[in-house]
């Protein structure tokens, strides 16, 4: 489970923004709150904010951090830094996730010129029941050192970590985390201790999963034939209309035609990848993947044999014998389709970070989505991160004071992200009323001289 997560000098982020999912001690709906041996944490966190507040540079935050431990620098990251401030081209971006893995906390971090595109420094360690920072590694890469720390105490696996780290300094543009997981399956198969290393990696491939308006690509393992009942009846008590699903085949020659070239090799690459990883698992399960446009949906599922199909949805309404593609249903269905997963058991034990969860949703709908998600969350180990401009969330009393955040910007310019706690209401203050009274600063701040005058000129 995700504990913490840190970012500076990204994008409208210049100095460091701490986001926590460490529970306070209200005792509102704390039946869904973590419970560890050491640790309370929530598994809903919400936004809020005025359009350009800094939201969804917080959820692209969390994506860079994924895409570089997966597949290293993503497109377009030389001018990601905060760019208001010209020093900040030379001065390092920096990210940390603290993290819940069985029990015990660990802390994963890297820094790097962005503008250079060149690794700085990498560590991680674990922090022990009693608060103190145990070292598994540090990467040094601008003072050609690297680090291997008390974690380990097998001297054939320092050996074989120093070995690999030593040798990792030369390449700054990779993480050793990626290093460490790329082709080294019979070491870990031989050696229990270096565990660490792919449980750290496939927390941040498996278990967190990122949305946003713009993306297309994500993994939706639900989604198959298995479980077409069961999404159909959700879908239908929604109010969709909805009343069957069904998957049908679609040719690949189709599929290129609609999605980009590069976007196609990606997808089956991918896919091949994991496959050849699950393959050594000893209980297999079948990699997949689903590309969603406005109004296309297509699931890519590949086989023990490598062998890659790939099938679309039709939905029926109250004449269950015909059919009709995504394109010809509302654009709130499709948005369904996007949060649909959270909602099922399969979600347990992952993180969703979904920018503008309200979109394409009519108010209703997006209060329903929540409110389904936190009753389920009493018995599952799900954890959401939304970001929202719906207001309603706010009126209904549906969220505790410690799932609420708002994020604003300071005077340079510069996103901050403020706790509800921060702002210390009275308690017979209502959060809605707060919110447009000017007490948390996290609407729209509009002009009202220059608005006149504007005004005033399409008059004339």
């Amino acid at each position: 489970m995700l504990i913490r997560f840190s970012v500076s000098n990204f994008l409208s982020i210049n100095e460091k923004l701490d986001f926590s999912m460490q529970a306070n001690k209200i005792r509102k709906n704390s039946e869904r709150i973590y419970k560890g041996k050491t640790i309370k944490l929530t598994k809903c966190k919400s936004i809020f904010g005025a359009n350009a507040s800094g939201k969804s540079n917080l959820v692209e935050a969390f994506q860079f951090v994924q895409d570089m431990i997966e597949d290293g620098l993503p497109h377009g990251f030389s001018t990601k830094y905060f760019r208001l401030l010209k020093e900040n081209q030379f001065l390092p971006s920096t990210f940390e996730t603290e993290l819940l893995l069985n029990e015990k906390k660990y802390v994963y971090g890297f820094s790097l010129i962005l503008s250079a595109g060149a690794i700085q420094n990498e560590w991680l360690y674990e922090i022990t029941a009693t608060g103190l920072k145990r070292l598994i590694f540090q990467r040094d890469i601008l003072n050609k050192e690297f680090f291997v720390g008390e974690y380990f105490k097998n001297k054939n696996t320092i050996s074989k970590i120093e070995t690999y780290g030593k040798d990792s300094l030369d390449e700054n543009e990779v993480l050793f985390l990626n290093i460490i997981n790329t082709n080294k399956s019979k070491m870990f198969n031989e050696n229990v201790e270096l565990k660490i290393f792919r449980d750290v990696f496939a927390w941040f491939e498996f278990r967190l999963t990122i949305s946003n308006p713009s993306t297309i690509l994500t993994g939706y393992p639900y989604f198959s034939d298995s479980n077409l009942n069961e999404i159909a009846d959700l879908l239908n008590a929604l109010g969709t209309g909805i009343s069957d699903l069904k998957f049908v085949d679609v040719p690949k020659e189709i599929v290129k035609n609609k999605i980009p070239e590069k976007l196609y090799i990606k997808i089956t690459a991918d896919l091949e990848k994991q496959n050849a990883r699950a393959k050594k698992n000893k209980e297999y399960c079948p990699p997949s993947g689903m590309v969603r446009g406005p109004k296309e949906f297509y699931t890519f599922e590949i086989d023990q044999n490598d062998i890659i199909n790939i099938k679309t949805i039709e939905f029926s309404h109250e004449d269950t014998s015909i059919f009709f593609k995504l394109k010809e249903e509302s654009d709130g269905t499709a948005r369904l389709l996007d949060l649909i997963e959270i909602l099922f058991k399969v979600s347990d034990n992952r993180i969703f970070v979904i920018d503008e969860i309200d979109r394409c949703l009519h108010p209703v709908m997006t209060e329903k989505i929540i409110e389904l998600f936190l009753q389920m969350a009493k018995c599952r180990n799900t954890q959401l991160i939304i970001t929202s401009h719906e207001s309603r969330l706010l009126v209904s009393d549906l969220l505790r004071n410690d799932e609420i955040n708002f994020i604003i910007k300071n005077s340079s310019g510069s996103s901050i992200i403020n706790p509800l706690e921060k702002y210390q209401l009275r308690a017979d203050k209502k959060v809605y009323a707060a919110l447009f009274d000017g007490t948390l600063d996290a609407i729209p701040n509009f002009n009202m001289n220059k608005l006149e005058v504007l005004v005033q000129k399409s008059l004339r």
